[in-house]
């Protein structure tokens, strides 16, 4: 009976021992920070050593807030943003952060669970709005020459801001996404390059025109030197010429095989090259 008594007892104990622990489990990219909440006595409030992997079992009362320590990208979207040309575009600002390994405690102490929400998309946003609103529509929608500077200022700027605030983070990289105006000025850009491709292609048809009436003029010029240099009639000439057009004919298909040449009136009717 004494025995059966201190097994029941033991059991007894063992068992509020286990309904008042609780468990917090942690995967390879993550930091748990505990928050200890002591019932009776005790001190409560962030724990200073992050949980960094596996099981750990806790008191029933503590809760656990869990980080991730790998690079996150946090999104920024900007709607009608007014450019410098007062035009409205539409874009999203990435921003790729990664939290300091084992200094989450720090981190939700001085900063909260939404760190980033509360401390820094603010200043970022303001940041982003202020780089980009200083450029053309134009320019942020096709010079990346311009939108890599926007992107390495940015990256400078919060950079040294988290450093001064005294954020446990890294800034990875900050990347601008792809600037778009409204549709009826995407529309008005598209007609406008329509016109200018017309009239690049009028003036090129034109100018072939010109150089095709020029040559043939300095050819008439030529043909007109020729005739006189050679004291020769106008009839003369033109035989001349049909001449020099048949040996064309025939310098044309000398090497081809079973041809038959058409000469022109007045000379030789056919030639077979065999």
């Amino acid at each position: 009976m004494k025995k059966s008594t201190i097994i029941c007892a033991t059991a007894s104990v063992i068992a509020l021992l286990c309904s008042s622990c609780g468990y917090v489990s942690v995967n390879g990219d993550e930091e748990a920070v505990l928050i200890a909440k002591p019932l009776i006595w005790g001190h409560g409030g962030v724990i200073d050593e992050s949980v960094s992997s596996g099981t750990q079992w806790t008191a029933l009362t503590t809760d656990e807030i869990i980080f991730k320590i790998v690079p996150t990208t946090h999104e920024e979207k900007f709607d009608d943003m007014m450019t410098d040309d007062n035009t409205p575009v539409d874009f999203s600002a990435y921003l790729k952060l990664c939290i300091t390994k084992g200094q989450t405690p720090t981190l939700l102490k001085n900063f909260g669970k939404d760190w980033y929400e509360n401390s820094l998309a603010p200043t970022f946003r303001a940041l982003v709005r202020d780089k980009a609103s200083g450029h053309k529509m134009f320019d942020l929608t096709s010079n990346r020459e311009i939108l890599s500077k926007i992107e390495s200022d940015l990256f400078n700027k919060i950079t040294k801001y988290c450093k001064d605030l005294g954020l446990p983070v890294t800034v990875m990289q900050v990347t601008i996404g792809k600037v778009t105006p409204p549709d009826d000025v995407l529309e008005e850009t598209r007609r406008t390059a329509a016109q200018n491709q017309n009239k690049l292609t009028q003036d090129a048809r034109s100018g072939a025109e010109l150089a095709r009436k020029q040559a043939e003029i300095n050819k008439a010029i030529a043909d007109k030197a020729y005739q006189s240099q050679m004291n020769m009639t106008t009839s003369e000439y033109l035989q001349l010429r049909q001449l020099e057009i048949e040996k064309e004919k025939v310098e044309l298909v000398r090497d081809k095989q079973n041809v038959t040449i058409v000469m022109g009136q007045g000379l030789t009717p056919t030639i077979n090259v065999k």
